[in-house]
């Protein structure tokens, strides 16, 4: 017979694991999330903390039906390819340049595969519409550090770097080395903060839309709205202005929003074209308004000239070393040696485009597979938001396809993945994108059980 200790001691098993299967596991996980996502971009080591929390919650909650979905199964067999790509490449390295990096390359694994678990993970907590809007106000209100520390650099010359938690935390802040240098806000790199404020913007313009008819809320999200806008030129990064134009052009169309945009772009294009031909004062008042990196940016387009962009330079040595080496590709950290053995040019770390790092770092069947998720993720949602607008509906999908779009968009032309606070947002907002398609799944189910 049982003794009272055992039988006592199993219960409180049984009422632990009753606990971790019911409905209020997946409200703290929610609780965790959105304190993780206000916490995102300017603190992300306490926001990782309240992440994982919640990735934990889901998976517990969620594990059984983790092999049921194929989207899953991609990503598995992704994370195989990157593996066995590594494992390869240790046993038979033959450049001594580079071994030592090859080794220590594992460490780029944790960029991807944790990220991988988080994507199914967040589905969670981003599962219906409601889930997602909340979302969306928390990365609003956790990018006011970052409005408030670009506008502080900007105009009130505070530079840091500022940190705490024995550096953990760090506010970058950089000083302007140069009069048409761009802003960096709390982010190491004026294209890391060029992409976030541009990944936010729909998401800004949703909470504008949704409260026009609130006039206070409206004038307050409005001028949140201009302000993101206006910081996102003051980058002076071309590519937060071609990735916000072109995804809201794959999904405006011609409404009001696209058009202020693609306004605003032609421009600035304009201005850069016919500067020297305005008259002195308003070259003054454009000074004082645009940066000048940007402008110079947009000028070079009427000289230009692929041999001497570095961009085209990067891709094409890129490609040169992926077609050596195509099937397990380099391994991460070689790049910046390799390129530079070939070019001369220093402090190139990364290709500049996110499917040709995956090629040059894993190889093409990585690549290929890492390709073909992305494509199918973003067809397959926009498939559902293009019905749903033909119907009438109007959400938060459609802006967060834009997000995506934009966030991709953006990974064409640059590389700012590698930051923590970056990734993360990468692949919460293509969490969202499969939460989408399983909505639209399910009311599809819905429909036909209930005909």
């Amino acid at each position: 017979m049982p003794s009272i200790k055992k039988i006592y001691s199993k219960n409180k098993i049984n009422h632990l694991f009753n606990f971790f299967k019911s409905k209020d596991l997946i409200f703290i996980g929610q609780i965790c999330f959105l304190i993780g996502i206000c916490l995102l971009p300017s603190a992300l080591p306490i926001s990782v903390f309240f992440l994982l929390i919640s990735i934990f919650l889901s998976l517990v909650k969620n594990c059984n039906k983790f092999f049921e979905d194929k989207w899953n199964i991609y990503l598995l067999i992704l994370s195989l390819l990157m593996v066995i790509s590594y494992v390869y490449k240790v046993f038979t390295v033959d450049n001594e340049d580079i071994v030592h990096l090859i080794r220590g390359s594992w460490i780029d694994l944790f960029n991807w595969l944790p990220l991988f678990l988080a994507f199914y993970s967040f589905q969670a907590y981003l599962a219906n519409s409601k889930q997602r809007i909340l979302f969306c106000k928390a990365l609003l209100i956790g990018s006011i550090p970052v409005i408030f520390s670009c506008i502080t650099q900007k105009w009130f010359n505070w530079y840091g770097p500022y940190s705490t938690f024995f550096g953990l935390i760090t506010w970058f802040q950089k000083p302007f080395e140069n009069p048409e240098s761009g802003i960096t806000g709390l982010f190491n790199n004026p294209n890391y903060t060029s992409y976030w404020l541009s990944t936010i913007l729909p998401f800004a313009f949703f909470v504008l839309i949704k409260n026009k008819s609130k006039k206070y809320k409206n004038l307050i999200y409005l001028i949140n709205s201009f302000l993101i806008f206006y910081l996102l030129i003051l980058t002076s990064s071309r590519n937060g202005l071609f990735s916000i134009s072109i995804s809201t052009l794959l999904v405006f169309s011609s409404k009001i929003i696209f058009s202020i945009i693609s306004l605003a772009f032609a421009a600035l294009i304009f201005i850069s074209l016919f500067k020297s031909l305005l008259p002195i004062y308003v070259i003054e008042i454009i000074d004082s308004v645009i940066p000048t990196k940007l402008l110079n940016k947009f000028f070079s387009i009427a000289e230009f000239n692929l041999n001497y962009l570095h961009r085209y330079d990067t891709y094409k040595n890129t490609i040169l070393f992926i077609i050596q080496k195509p099937f397990f590709g380099w391994g991460a950290f070689t790049f910046t040696i390799l390129y530079f053995s070939k070019s001369q040019i220093a402090l190139t770390t990364h290709t500049h485009n996110i499917f040709l790092e995956v090629t040059y770092n894993y190889g093409i069947f990585a690549s290929l597979l890492f390709t073909i998720f992305i494509l199918k993720l973003l067809y397959e949602s926009y498939k559902i938001i293009k019905i749903k607008n033909i119907i009438g509906t109007d959400n938060i999908n459609k802006f967060w396809l834009t997000s995506s779009v934009c966030s991709i968009i953006f990974h064409l032309n640059d590389m700012p993945y590698y930051d923590g606070k970056i990734n993360l947002l990468f692949w919460i907002l293509l969490s969202g994108l499969k939460c989408i398609i399983n909505e639209n799944r399910k009311l599809n189910i819905k429909k036909v059980s209930a005909g």
